[in-house]
């Protein structure tokens, strides 16, 4: 008898070759550029773009200890990365439904909640006594992941549920941290 795990696996794998294929080119106006064919970005590449401007705030953030952890320190970290997700939020908001043109949209979305939630968790661990106070700083983090998450899955369209069960058994370990955050939109949003 197969494991959840290798079911969920197995599942992850037959849905991405399902929605799997090659965005299709775009000519660009021949008055802007002759010959050269510019390609649609996917909505996988605007996540991977998103996780590569995360990076150093998430530097950031793993750069506290115990002394420095503190709420008026932690708190602009934290709101470069809520002002960055939500920019990247609004431009894939701004695609129509539909826009899924196949590709690991879930992976990427998967190393996204990573990239921000576990520099969170660590913080939130090196607090110590400032944990009670700490917490607090991170729920619009929490807020806006849900909406990041929010407007991909309402890209894809008619399967949603699936996809929240397929996204949250990927998240795998991000469940406990963001249950330690107390992130309770984005709880309420996963069905955790």
């Amino acid at each position: 008898m197969y494991s959840f795990a290798k079911l969920t696996t197995l599942a992850v794998f037959a849905f991405s070759t399902l929605v799997s294929a090659v965005p299709v080119a775009e000519s660009v106006a021949a008055s802007q550029v002759r010959g050269v064919e510019k390609r649609a970005q996917t909505v996988e590449d605007i996540l991977n773009s998103l996780n590569t401007q995360l990076q150093p705030f998430a530097t950031q953030l793993n750069a506290f200890t115990a002394d420095s952890a503190t709420p008026d320190a932690v708190t602009p970290v934290v709101g470069n990365i809520q002002s960055t997700i939500q920019s990247t939020v609004d431009q894939l908001n701004a695609l129509p439904a539909g826009s899924i043109q196949g590709g690991n949209f879930l992976g990427a979305l998967t190393t996204v909640m990573g990239t921000a939630l576990n520099p969170a968790n660590n913080v939130a661990n090196v607090a110590g006594d400032n944990k009670v106070v700490i917490i607090p700083v991170f729920s619009p983090l929490g807020v806006v992941l849900a909406a990041l998450v929010s407007s991909v899955l309402g890209l894809v369209g008619g399967i949603l549920g699936s996809l929240i069960f397929l996204l949250v058994s990927l998240l795998g370990d991000l469940t406990a941290i963001i249950i330690n955050l107390h992130l309770t939109v984005l709880i309420t949003l996963l069905g955790i």
